[in-house]
């Protein structure tokens, strides 16, 4: 017998006994750290056991203790600090420290959530400061430290809920794992629906850039989770799998400057492929790709080097070199409020400065990582070699390219060069949503990045046309 699926989340409330009194103020912060924006697209990160949620909740209580105190300092001595953690630190600390300024000491602790996040753990602090509620978001590695703290609007559903699609009502999502060609093992999840009557077509899911979660989780959102949900009520298998940079963030033997895009991305979804094949229910000759962002910039080769894979869906994605990209994402984040100030300007120029290295003809492994946006020489030279257009081009299987008009990162220009470059070839179908952002999550007005932290969920219409691409003969 199937199980619907059901998000495990755990909620520990505080005797009122435990809490006192404190002051606060409310005022909007608003803070645009945009060399932490590049950090964190392109970080490269690693690691292996899951904390228990017993423990996530005894240091999430840990860090409550030390804001209500004011030992903030403390708070910043439990931060990773290995590998990229370092420069993640610094910024995260200074910007949760500009919010507690601006809102005081904390008053109550009104709850804490947790939930797996992979083969981590991520829980919310639902904090009563002296005029409004806030939520503090903390995910913990396996070591115990934080990777991710921020301080986000309060709600009382801080954690994705799983929604229901049309089609069959039952869903099992088992967990299994992923073993990659260099001993690796990526903690995986495999969705399905009723697979009694046939075996089931398969589709391998892949993230974009940074570390992710199987899930891709982005705030309270799993775009990842939502797909198979919604694929698996159709009738369409999927594997999903923590991305080794999220997985093994703090093996420094696995963090090392030989890794390049294959290592990050494109070997591991080939990997997937065949752990997914050992599994009965599926039908081996219909296995797809959908990629999201870099996962489907990587998608036409790994279509290149699985010639069996049946067809891939690219979901936002780049048709221009990541590394061009970045400096164009991050002037838009600073035009937000239409001005640019003087440390703005110097992040810019910062980050330009690190293109250009990065593009130099001298670059090698003797520059530090810190001039290159926290990635190696070794990396972006495989970024730079990599053409994702004409390796589409040589394809003859069924390719389909989605895009939403609201996406500030990847934008309906890359759209356009992808249509205009493969216009000739027949195998290629395209589809954009109006009112979609970068998450192909719905939202009205000038996009920008708050609102990945409102909840939402993948429309049914998106998982129609992309079950329509997978089951049509």
């Amino acid at each position: 017998m199937m199980s619907i699926l059901k998000n495990h989340t755990t909620v520990f409330k505080p005797h009122p006994q435990t809490l006192s009194k404190g002051e606060g103020s409310k005022c909007h912060v608003k803070t645009k750290e945009l060399i932490y924006a590049v950090l964190i697209l392109i970080n490269v990160c690693f690691s292996t056991s899951k904390l228990s949620s017993q423990t996530a909740i005894q240091q999430s209580q840990a860090v409550f203790d030390y804001l209500k105190t004011n030992h903030t300092e403390k708070i910043d001595a439990l931060f990773d600090t290995l590998g990229f953690g370092k420069l993640i630190k610094a910024m995260q600390t200074d910007a949760y420290k500009k919010e507690l300024a601006v809102l005081g000491k904390p008053k109550k602790l009104i709850a804490i959530y947790d939930e797996d996040a992979g083969c981590k753990k991520r829980t919310a602090l639902a904090i009563e400061f002296k005029k409004e509620k806030k939520l503090l978001t903390i995910l913990f590695n396996q070591q115990h430290r934080i990777e991710n703290l921020k301080i986000l609007p309060y709600t009382e559903t801080p954690f994705h809920i799983l929604k229901g699609y049309k089609g069959f009502s039952e869903v099992t999502d088992l967990t299994t794992e992923v073993k990659t060609r260099d001993g690796l093992i990526l903690g995986a999840n495999i969705a399905f629906g009723d697979t009694s009557k046939q075996k089931s077509p398969l589709v391998i899911l892949v993230q974009g850039s940074g570390p992710s979660d199987r899930d891709e989780t982005i705030g309270p959102n799993k775009i990842f989770r939502d797909l198979a949900q919604g694929l698996a009520q159709q009738g369409v298998v999927s594997l999903r799998y923590d991305k080794r940079t999220y997985a093994y963030s703090n093996n420094l033997t696995v963090l090392n400057d030989s890794l390049t895009l294959y290592e990050e991305t494109i070997n591991d979804a080939l990997d997937a492929i065949n752990a997914a094949r050992q599994f009965t229910f599926i039908d081996t000759t219909q296995i797809y790709i959908i990629g999201h962002s870099q996962g489907a910039m990587c998608a036409p080769m790994i279509a290149e080097l699985c010639p069996k894979l049946k067809g891939i869906m690219m979901m936002a994605a780049p048709s221009k070199n990541l590394v061009d990209i970045i400096p164009e994402q991050i002037e838009y984040l600073a035009n937000l409020d239409d001005s640019i100030s003087n440390k703005e300007q110097m992040q810019i120029n910062s980050i330009k400065w690190m293109v250009e290295k990065i593009k130099s003809p001298t670059l090698n492994n003797k520059t530090p990582k810190t001039m290159l946006m926290g990635a190696s020489a070794t990396y972006w030279k495989s970024v730079l070699n990599y053409n994702q257009v004409e390796t589409a081009k040589k394809l003859t299987l069924p390719v389909f390219i989605l895009n939403g008009e609201r996406d500030y990162q990847v934008r309906m220009i890359e759209f356009d060069t992808w249509h205009e470059e493969l216009n000739k070839h027949k195998n290629v179908t395209y589809q954009y949503y109006q009112k979609l952002n970068h998450l192909f999550l719905e939202g009205e007005g000038t996009p920008n990045p708050k609102e990945y932290d409102i909840p939402g969920h993948i429309p049914q219409y998106v998982i129609d046309d992309l079950v329509q691409f997978i089951l049509k003969k």
